[in-house]
């Protein structure tokens, strides 16, 4: 119950952050465009940055085994969700049905799921996070770009070659080289890795002050994708982890669970905007159903946080 009040807390730390971006465009502190600006500096600097300071760490035997376990179950619900999500959100001419895939099958688990996750696991919940972060950098820039131009073909090149798994790929080296990194070095990159969640929150809220939230609510499209995305993917995943007996795989899975499922649980991702944006379809689309579900992430992630602790 301590976990889910504290998860609770965290969501709504979450919403004064967005709140902040909305009322700065609102007032004219900061203009709308600069929105893409601060995504991209997020995407490039903040997150690998994040990353390396997860893998700042002595190496132990049972957090690579912990490790190896976050990467299978995060493949594991990423293929589970693009199937779930090209059977029950069916095409149609409206293309707006390739953002709601898109919005279901990808969490906010860069931004929105670490202090969660810090909060629930602590700073080994962190280092497991790395595996579905990378996870996800790897197929948004590979299913996520071919769900969005609709094309057939898999660019391996946007798949490997992108901030998120370049920063796994550096992090990953000096945890297992041991790399010794120079004090001051560390606490650069201490520092921008703390700018991610109110940074990532307050851009979100950027993209968000010039929804028209009336038509936003009338929209069952958005609400079904938004369930999906919070309560059906992760229940999937849940009963998948129950089922397989993952707890008892090994000791310490329950941290590992506890990681990937908050991870799968969190609202849909800031990239649901940026990426339909960036190949010609509707951006402010995928903002709206970013607000829709990190709304009601309020009350279905603390609920989800207590029910993973009873059923482990």
């Amino acid at each position: 119950m301590q976990e889910a009040i504290l998860v609770g807390k965290q969501v709504l730390l979450i919403f004064i952050y967005i709140l902040i971006g909305i009322l700065c465009v609102k007032k004219k502190v900061v203009a709308i465009e600069s929105g893409r600006a601060l995504s991209n500096f997020l995407l490039t600097v903040v997150t690998p940055c994040l990353m390396i300071k997860s893998y700042i760490r002595e190496v132990e035997e049972a957090h690579l085994r912990g490790l190896t376990l976050a990467f299978l179950l995060a493949v594991m619900f990423h293929g589970i969700a693009i199937t779930a999500s090209s059977v029950l959100i069916k095409k149609r001419e409206d293309l707006r049905y390739r953002i709601e895939r898109m919005a279901a099958i990808y969490s906010n688990c860069g931004f929105m799921a670490i202090p969660l996750i810090a909060v629930s696991v602590g700073d080994i919940g962190l280092f497991y996070a790395v595996a579905f972060i990378s996870i996800f950098n790897i197929m948004i820039w590979s299913q996520g770009v071919m769900l969005m131009t609709g094309q057939k073909k898999f660019n391996i090149k946007s798949a490997v070659f992108n901030p998120g798994v370049i920063g796994f790929a550096i992090g990953f080296i000096v945890y297992c080289t041991q790399i010794h990194v120079p004090v001051i070095i560390n606490q650069a990159i201490t520092s921008i890795s703390d700018l991610n969640t109110p940074l990532a929150m307050i851009t979100t809220g950027i993209f968000l002050s010039n929804i028209d939230f009336r038509s936003t609510l009338n929209n069952v499209n958005i609400y079904f994708a938004g369930s999906m995305r919070l309560v059906i993917l992760p229940i999937i995943m849940l009963l998948m982890v129950k089922v397989l007996g993952v707890s008892h795989w090994m000791p310490g899975a329950n941290d590992v669970i506890m990681t990937s499922i908050l991870a799968a649980a969190c609202p849909t991702a800031a990239s649901v905007t940026l990426f339909p944006a960036k190949f010609g379809l509707d951006g402010e689309y995928g903002a709206k159903i970013i607000a829709v579900s990190t709304l009601f992430s309020v009350v279905t992630l603390p609920v989800f946080t207590l029910i993973i602790k009873m059923w482990l």
